[in-house]
């Protein structure tokens, strides 16, 4: 169903119990106090909520939901959290009153809503056009009256007009009414009839035309076309007709409070007999007149009260009742508006969402899954923050073990150059060879001692091993530590390594048979790092000795 259609068929409806609610509410008021200008406060309310509750529910029906504040930032600490079991799946409750809810099939709600409407709009478009008829009636009797030669009555009115703060209307006597009335919204003008004037004196039609300008100082020739429209709308609820005729009595008892403010008893005597003839002059038989009675209204019984409140005057409402009323008042009206919510957020449910809601909607649940997103994103980063301190320390003690070997080679290196220096000069040979070689050779012997220059190579060797496992270690640390990032996923790392080692063996060790085995470690795991080791026997340089 369309919202417009379904919010306004149920705005309708909702008509019969808020006028039930504001006849309740003039009825306390009239209990309450006899003062005609609350009572008339209290009708006027009561009469206007059923048009405000249909008026109210539209708008909430279209008006747009406001957004829900996004979710504050949460600090989340690393904390190891053992995966949740799967929640079963949760099936909604049963309804307990599955078998006696019944709603009506989409097609059949649909013509009642359409049927309703069109039974209003057809109420308030005739109702239209009998108000129209009225007001051009109403403009013709307005153009055939004569002025009021009455010159006594004129400017009694004026003076009357003056109290009020009015501007003084043109009195006009006429054969088509039946009672004194109030004609034009632009230029006013007090229309009496001719056989009023005649039966009545001056002093009694200065008070009759007084009445007519407490209506004008009201502006009450200005609500007329609305509260036409509404009794049109709302033809079909008895509810509303009853409101209006209370509120048009309370009206009039205002206008005569206003008319007979600080009279004498006798000139409230007087207005009453006026009444009274404008009565007996209603229920003649006289021309159709298409417009409401407005001095002396259509109910007798009402018309029976405003005598009584215009022969026995009452004092004002006290402030505290004046409070209750208001009270009341007010929360009719925020009952009233509960009630529109309530049948607009019915009409959301009912009712498929506009286009703009619909995207609204998609908006937000982006909205929540981007919240969603960053906070698993927070989540998964306060659970490697560890991971990655652990790595930073694991290379920080690498660097340091780096740094230990690289001052043990350097110690060692040290220790052999120590240890070479402090060897002795060679001593000459104290038995010359009886044959010495005619030719001898004129380079000196770059050999020194064997033992000596075998404790050097030996030192040496330690050395270049210890610089050797040094930068092994370093190479260790640096793989460890690409490892370590490679498992957190930052990079994807590939290390190759190949470095040239050296190593000069002498010839003495290898007459011992010294066996030296190349062991070339293979990591199954990446990265893979190997180590080769070549050995190569080169000869010794040629000596004199061994020549």
């Amino acid at each position: 169903m369309n919202p417009l259609l379904a919010s306004t068929a149920l705005g309708l409806i909702a008509a019969w119990p808020v006028g039930a609610l504001g006849f309740a509410l003039g009825r306390t008021v009239e209990r309450l106090t006899e003062d005609p200008r609350p009572r008339a406060a209290a009708w006027s309310l009561a009469y206007a909520l059923p048009a405000g509750a249909l008026a109210a529910t539209v708008a909430m029906t279209f008006a747009p939901i406001p957004p829900k504040a996004p979710p504050e930032p949460v600090a989340m600490e690393a904390v190891a959290v053992p995966p949740a079991p799967a929640a079963p799946a949760r099936m909604p409750p049963p309804s307990l009153a599955s078998g006696l809810t019944w709603s009506p099939p989409p097609g059949l709600a649909t013509g009642l809503a359409w049927s309703l409407i069109g039974l209003s709009a057809a109420g308030l478009m005739a109702r239209g056009w009998r108000w129209n008829q009225g007001r051009r009636r109403l403009a013709a009797i307005r153009a055939a009256a004569v002025p009021c030669e009455d010159l006594a009555l004129t400017a009694a009115v004026r003076r009357e007009a003056m109290r009020l703060g009015v501007q003084a209307p043109r009195v006009l006597v006429s054969d088509a009414v039946s009672e004194p009335l109030l004609a034009g919204v632009r230029r006013p003008a007090i229309l009496l009839p001719r056989a009023l004037i005649e039966t009545a004196g001056a002093e009694r039609l200065a008070l009759v035309c007084g009445h007519e300008l407490a209506h004008l100082r009201r502006g009450d020739n200005w609500r007329i076309p609305a509260e036409e429209a509404l009794a049109g709308l709302f033809w079909m609820t008895p509810p509303v007709a009853a409101l209006r005729s209370r509120m048009l009595a309370a009206r009039e008892s205002v206008c005569d409070q206003y008319a007979l403010a600080g009279a004498a008893p006798e000139a409230r005597r007087d207005y009453a007999r006026v009444l009274v003839e404008a009565l007996r002059m209603n229920a003649l038989p006289a021309p159709q007149m298409t417009f409401e009675s407005a001095f002396t209204g259509r109910e007798r019984s009402l018309a029976a009260l405003r005598l009584s409140a215009i022969l026995q005057p009452q004092s004002g409402a006290s402030v505290g009742r004046l409070g209750l009323v208001v009270a009341l008042g007010g929360a009719l009206t925020v009952a009233t508006g509960a009630g529109s919510l309530a049948l607009a957020s019915q009409v959301r449910k009912i009712a498929p969402p506009a286009p703009e809601e619909i995207a609204r909607i998609e908006a937000e649940a982006a909205a929540d899954a981007s919240d969603v997103a960053q906070a698993a994103a927070a989540q998964a980063a306060a659970e490697v923050e560890p991971l990655r301190i652990q790595v930073e320390k694991a290379a920080e003690a690498a660097a340091a073990k780096d740094v230990a070997a690289v001052e043990r080679a350097v110690e060692a290196e040290a220790a052999a150059t120590a240890a070479l220096a402090a060897l002795p000069a060679p001593a000459p040979d104290p038995r010359p060879d009886p044959h010495p070689d005619p030719h001898p050779d004129p380079r000196p012997n770059p050999q020194p001692e064997p033992r000596v220059q075998v404790e050097a190579d030996r030192a040496a060797q330690r050395a270049r091993l210890a610089a050797v496992a040094a930068d092994l270690a370093q190479h260790q640390a640096v793989i460890a530590q690409a490892a370590a990032l490679k498992a957190l996923g930052a990079l994807d790392v590939k290390v190759d390594v190949q470095p040239n080692v050296r190593v000069i063996l002498p010839q003495d060790v290898i007459e011992k048979a010294l066996r030296v085995k190349a062991i070339a470690p293979r990591a199954m795991a990446e990265p893979k790092i190997s180590v080769k080791l070549s050995l190569r026997n080169e000869p010794p340089m040629p000596t004199p000795w061994n020549r």
